[in-house]
């Protein structure tokens, strides 16, 4: 028993530590859950990526400190309730 409290222990400890390194990369992201089809991102007057799914996309953009932007939409398998 004493063996699963330390496991136990252990590995909230691992993930608390994981979540707080990824906190602290500094990559900033915005989602987009229900855009319609054919929207664009775009940055500066230049399209990142446009939604081609049917029933309309998720999308995420994130930016790190150093400057590059990363962005992406997911088609959705059904819309989105309104």
């Amino acid at each position: 028993m004493r063996h699963i409290k330390r496991s136990l222990c252990l590995a909230v400890a691992l993930s608390a530590f994981a979540y707080s390194g990824a906190q602290a990369a500094g990559l900033n992201c915005a989602v987009a859950t229900s855009v319609n089809n054919h929207a664009r991102i775009t940055l500066k007057g230049k399209t990142l990526t446009t939604c081609s799914g049917a029933a309309g996309c998720k999308c995420v953009s994130c930016y790190d400190l150093d400057g590059s932007v990363y962005s992406a939409c997911y088609p959705l398998v059904l819309p989105m309730p309104k």
